[in-house]
């Protein structure tokens, strides 16, 4: 730590004063900027505010824009400093350092291959915003904060500090789903501090055979400071991209540039896969669905008017993908003959987005204190292109609107609507309508309780289905937690209603959250009414824990009351999740693709 400490000091006096560590006409010696600026990232980051109503993430940069950026300090705090309003407990301190003397701090260079901010350059209040929000998305970031200061001896100049705080590299999970079927897993998400993970996933059935199945993963953040992550894994347990029914087998390769600033120009993506299925849990010859397919997908993407004025994030980009998915080895069974799900597919498609989106500084949505990155804005796709299947060349043309909006009182709300069609034999056929509206409520305070209200509510309709897979029940968009298969449709109908409260208590770092749900789904098969169908829905309770200087998600105990059920259904339902890595979802632009509607 001290030799961490002598370098940092010896790049700043190269940088800045000869006379390191002493004052000079007045002025700060660096050794005090810098405890001072970490004073207050530590300030800001420990903090447990909620700040939605309060500040833009550009906010704290505005006053030094158009200057000069003349360097950039790296720094970071250590486990001992807890984000919560615990620092000064000695237990905490201990604890912290004890996890310090086993975890290497992610190191100064892993840091600068995720800037997008460069020295000598104007500075952008909303770019520094973006490289701030997308160091604090990294899996083995726990919080950042960049932050700007005046530049000693220069009007015009302004020095950027980087404070950042890792989560603990190291973590498990394990999740049961009976007494003899469980999951578990072992990984390490920043080996040497170089943004590289290594992961050992595995499975025990007792069913199974082999009744042990594994997954080895790799993977490295932003290569050589190009913003590309690569990852690279062999699976038996049916993580890969599995678009079967079966249990698969799977070897891939993944290569992903996101679009991670407005002020970005390129981003794109690679996947190369084998799967195949496996007869894991010893099904008849007539049942078991015997097949093997490769995926070959790519995807380009370039963003115009990246050289705007700074306040002017509208944004238009275009994109081009094209994917396949080859069967080399088709089911036996004459039914499957004709399902889609085992025929080969090819699509390319192009797009164009005009988004303009930018960010609050919120706690207290999905996470248990962190610093957490509200959207607001909009954006609207047009997509067009061409799928072949079953040796037909269909048109296709899509839709996606999306709108995020913060209100003066601290909620914010998502409307969604997207639409999707194909033209084959002169008609247009799987012609899809999906409808969303969410609201998380703004932070309610009762003593030392935080509360949040969360509401959704989703439209899905299928025309002249042909191809595509009819809607079901069992749905991200339906009843997530009904395990029934047979409840499908052409139209449905979905609300959800979630009350999550924060509370104080701690135990060993883990804090705790208990939340009540409600959600009910109507679906209507083809040609039949939809209220006048039977609803479906489902009451519980649950309780969420995490604790956020660990890199593993949160984990989380739901039950489930059905009061209609079908297929023999249990009216009960306990589920168990670990290492949920849940969070408010955004991005500014992605992949041209179809909408997912199940």
């Amino acid at each position: 730590m001290w030799a961490c400490r002598l370098a940092l000091g010896f790049m700043l006096c190269v940088f800045f004063n000869p006379a390191f560590g002493q004052e000079k006409n007045g002025r700060k010696s660096t050794r005090e900027r810098l405890e001072e600026v970490r004073r207050k990232a530590i300030s800001s980051i420990t903090t447990s505010q909620d700040t939605t109503q309060k500040k833009k993430s550009e906010e704290p940069f505005l006053q030094f824009e158009g200057k000069i950026i003349r360097n950039i300090i790296i720094d970071h705090i250590g486990f001992e400093r807890s984000i919560y309003d615990t620092a000064s407990k000695k237990f905490v301190h201990c604890i912290g350092r004890f996890a310090n003397s086993l975890h290497q701090n992610t190191r100064e260079k892993t840091i600068r291959n995720n800037l997008f901010v460069y020295r000598n350059q104007p500075l952008n209040p909303y770019k520094i915003a973006d490289n701030e929000r997308y160091l604090r998305d990294l899996d083995f970031i726990l919080d950042a904060r960049i932050l700007a200061q005046p530049a000693n001896g220069s009007a015009d100049s302004v020095d950027l500090y980087i404070i950042t705080r890792d989560v603990f590299g190291l973590g498990g999970s394990f999740t049961p789903r009976s007494f003899d079927t469980y999951r578990y897993g072992l990984y390490d998400i920043n080996i040497d501090g170089r943004g590289q993970r290594v992961q050992f996933n595995g499975i025990y059935n007792a069913d199974r055979s082999p009744q042990f199945g594994y997954q080895f993963l790799y993977a490295k953040n932003s290569m050589e400071g190009s913003l590309i992550n690569a990852t690279v894994s062999y699976t038996q347990i049916n993580n890969g991209s599995s678009l079967g029914p079966e249990d698969e087998y799977a070897f891939y390769v993944r290569l992903d540039r996101p679009l991670v600033s407005p002020y970005t120009r390129m981003a794109g993506g690679v996947e190369l896969s084998r799967n195949w299925s496996v007869n894991a849990f010893q099904k008849a010859d007539t049942t078991f669905r015997n097949y093997t397919y490769n995926i070959q997908d790519f995807w380009v993407g370039y963003n115009i008017g990246v050289n705007n004025r700074i306040a002017n994030r509208n944004r238009h980009f275009i994109a081009l993908r094209y994917s396949q998915q080859h069967f080399t080895e088709q089911p036996l069974q004459t039914i499957e003959i004709e399902n889609p799900l085992y025929n080969n597919k090819s699509f390319v498609l192009g797009s164009i987005t005009f988004f303009n989106q930018n960010f609050y500084k919120s706690r207290y949505i999905y996470g248990f204190g962190r610093t957490e990155d509200v959207p607001y804005g909009k954006y609207l796709t047009l997509t067009g292109g061409s799928v072949r299947q079953f040796k037909l060349i269909r048109p296709y043309v899509g839709a996606e609107f999306d709108k995020t909006l913060v209100r003066k009182n601290g909620d914010f709300h998502e409307y969604k609507l997207q639409a999707e069609g194909f033209l084959g034999n002169g008609n247009l056929e799987d012609v899809t309508l999906l409808a969303s509206a969410s609201l998380f409520s703004r932070l309610i305070e009762y003593k030392q309780l935080k509360i949040r209200q969360y509401l959704r509510i989703s439209y899905t309709f299928i025309l002249n289905q042909q191809i595509n897979t009819p809607l079901t029940i069992r749905s991200n968009f339906g009843l997530d937690g009904f395990r029934a298969d047979s409840l499908l449709g052409t139209n449905r109908l979905s609300l959800y209603s979630q009350t999550v409260v924060f509370t104080p208590l701690s135990i060993l770092g883990f804090r705790f959250a208990p939340l009540t749900f409600a959600e009910m789904s109507v679906i209507a098969p083809k040609d039949k009414p939809l209220f006048r169908q039977k609803a479906y829905g489902a009451i519980g309770a649950g309780l969420r824990t995490r604790n956020e200087n660990l890199v593993f998600g949160t984990i989380e105990l739901k039950l489930y009351y059905f009061p209609r059920v079908t297929e023999d259904l249990s009216h009960f339902r306990i589920s168990l999740s670990s290492n949920l890595q849940i969070k408010y979802s955004f991005g500014f632009a992605k992949a041209p693709e179809f909408i997912r509607y199940n």
